[in-house]
């Protein structure tokens, strides 16, 4: 069946509460052991609000494998900006536009294509967050001896470092971020080669590696914080992280927000001042920041 036969068909049987629908034809015949790979048609159902439809539903409709995914907009929005649903993502972005009832899928795609609005501030204070967790980790795994878990934890690092670098190069980081990384004039993958394949000792590539990184943490931070120090700037009072991370901009990366917070205190890009709060049975300070 021609999708364009599919899509005739599927649209009008759509949830009319539904914003739209996207459509992926799966071109490769052969089982690759993925869930795109293993049906004819994915189909992504977006929905605004709270929705009844089950997260995931796997059909025949005229004798061919549909594998239906019904996902809110804010949670469709949240999955672009974090590229971990690959799935999702090549569907949304690959996948033919069924059924569009006010044209929000046509614009979120174009949008998110062009790094629209702050979208690429988002996405690069995503990627640098997970940068610095797992440099964070690898640090605290050398210090308790514990080589290979450091070295898992500096190669996922230097995975983020490649999607930052790809994110400002105006570049969509996908699942095979190396091969996207090759022909790009860059330090990270001569480095996941020194990390991979040097003759040095485990202990000693991981070491050199944590000091490229840490160079690269001073470096970037600044540029890849940019969506919090701008929205920091834009109120003469002091925030805290409650507010911060339900701020309408920061919501999508609020789990990320604390850790590189304290990192801007750390190297003085941010400021962080106290504000005192009296109670019955005793008193405290809360932590509030500003940039200047």
């Amino acid at each position: 069946m021609e999708l364009t036969n599919f899509s005739f068909y599927y649209s009008n049987s759509v949830d009319e509460e539904a914003v739209g629908a996207i459509a992926y034809r799966n071109l490769d015949n052969t089982f690759h052991g993925s869930l795109i790979h293993d049906f004819d048609i994915s189909v992504v159902v977006v929905y605004v609000g709270k929705f009844d439809e089950p997260a995931v539903q796997h059909t025949i409709l005229r004798g061919e494998h549909c594998q239906v995914l019904s996902v809110g907009i804010d949670e469709l929005q949240q999955s672009l900006l974090s590229g971990e649903d690959n799935v999702l993502l090549k569907c949304f972005l690959e996948g033919d536009i069924i059924s569009d009832t006010d044209g929000q899928l046509a614009v979120l795609r174009r949008d998110f294509l062009r790094f629209a609005g702050s979208k690429r501030e988002q996405q690069l204070f995503i990627g640098f967050a997970r940068f610095l967790q797992k440099y964070v980790d690898a640090k605290v795994h050398i210090k308790d001896g514990r080589v290979l878990d450091a070295y898992q934890s500096i190669l996922g690092g230097l995975y983020h470092w490649a999607e930052i670098e790809l994110i400002e190069r105006g570049i969509h980081p996908e699942s095979a971020v190396w091969e996207q990384m090759s022909g790009l004039n860059t330090p990270v993958r001569k480095l996941y080669e020194e990390l991979t394949v040097s003759t040095e000792t485990l202990g000693q590539r991981i070491e050199l590696v944590m000091l490229a990184c840490e160079f690269c943490i001073i470096s970037k931070m600044a540029d890849c914080s940019a969506i919090l120090l701008r929205i920091l700037r834009n109120r003469r009072t002091p925030w805290t992280v409650q507010e911060l991370m339900q701020h309408p901009e920061l919501e999508p990366v609020s789990s990320e927000l604390p850790l590189i917070l304290r990192k801007l205190v750390y190297y003085s890009l941010v400021k962080e001042v106290s504000a005192w709060k009296e109670t019955i049975l005793y008193g405290y300070e809360h932590i509030r920041y500003l940039a200047e």
